[in-house]
């Protein structure tokens, strides 16, 4: 090879590509009809003209409208017309900005196939619906005719996030029967039990709220009315009236008294207070509790006019008679008192 030769090859190979390069680019819309592996989709489905087109088979001879030299189909192109697609992608709103890889319109939106081909009918096997939703196709690849499910099935008015997802339309159709009492037994929440793949989403309702004894065989409305499920209290007055011997006698403290199992028998297993406060002798519940067993009253036994005299030797000077005794005495005991920090104590519930 003569060296002396060898950079004059290049540049003539550059001006030579660059020439040919040009006149490509110049000619590139003219070429279509050597170039076009088919023809493009006359479908609209969505009724609208899109910068003056309403198909893309009206722009069919204009190939730059998605085609640039080199690079082919770009996403920008696309853009220029289908802005909405590029509002999803900036806002992270809709499909667009969910799926991987939307910068290549093309991976999913395929053209050429001719006049009648839906190319917004998006063939699920490009997306990995499972991995991206929680949610499987496995048994929604099929219309109940037998035809081709697509997106717009589920996903009416281009609605993508999951509390959106119309699963009832299609369903009620076809056992209209069957799904009104399912919707009146389990609610209209499908994705919170089904996954798509024919099972049952298991939730472990121990993790919440443990089920036991009495409450295992209660029904999800029992608690959960109008298939709300946060926010649910678990007190037990939110579910359970509170019957007429307990009327403005015991409070709303069930579970002093109550386990549970059942109602019955009620047992006090929460009591701080001696129960032989008197001279070690148990008292009767209504010694201490004359007016409900809510409250305490302890002037019954210790007139109020003898307290502050026994209260000014332990250096109580601010102790007033309205202030609950078991603020300071818990259990009833000389040796468990407690300094009174202030004037404000609540009341005693034992």
């Amino acid at each position: 090879m003569n060296l002396k030769h060898y950079p004059f090859r290049i540049v003539l190979a550059l001006l030579v590509g660059g020439v040919l390069g040009t006149a490509v680019y110049a000619h590139y819309d003219t070429l279509h009809i050597y170039l076009s592996p088919g023809a493009l989709s006359s479908i609209n489905r969505s009724g609208e003209a899109l910068g003056g087109y309403e198909s893309h088979a009206m722009f069919e001879e204009k190939c730059t409208h998605c085609h640039a030299p080199i690079h082919c189909v770009t996403d920008t192109k696309c853009q220029d017309c289908h802005i909405e697609i590029a509002r999803q992608r900036t806002e992270t709103v809709g499909l667009h900005s969910r799926l991987p890889g939307t910068e290549r319109c093309q991976s999913c939106h395929v053209e050429h196939r001719g006049r009648d081909a839906v190319i917004s009918a998006v063939a699920l096997s490009n997306i990995n619906h499972a991995e991206l939703s929680g949610f499987s196709l496995a048994r929604h690849e099929l219309r109940f005719d037998g035809s081709v499910m697509v997106c717009e099935d589920c996903h009416t008015e281009g609605r993508f996030s999951p509390e959106e997802v119309n699963c009832l339309d299609c369903h009620q159709d076809a056992d209209g029967e069957l799904i009104a009492q399912h919707s009146a037994e389990h609610g209209a929440n499908c994705l919170g039990c089904h996954d798509g793949t024919g099972a049952i989403v298991e939730f472990d309702h121990n993790t919440v709220y443990v089920l036991e004894a009495g409450h295992e065989t209660a029904g999800c409305r029992d608690c959960h009315a109008d298939y709300r499920f946060t926010g649910t209290s678990q007190a037990c007055e939110a579910c359970h009236a509170e019957p007429d011997i307990h009327t403005g006698q015991f409070g709303q403290d069930c579970a002093r008294c109550h386990t549970a199992v059942a109602w019955a028998p009620a047992q006090l297993t929460q009591h701080r207070f001696a129960l032989d406060h008197a001279d070690n002798t148990p008292l009767d519940c209504t010694a201490c509790h004359s007016d409900s067993y809510d409250q305490v009253i302890c002037t019954d036994c210790h007139p109020v006019a003898d307290m502050p005299g026994q209260h000014m030797p332990e250096s109580v000077p601010d102790f007033r008679p309205e202030t609950s005794c078991v603020s300071c005495h818990p259990t009833g005991g000389p040796e468990d008192i407690v300094p009174l920090a202030g004037a404000n104590v609540l009341p005693a519930t034992d």
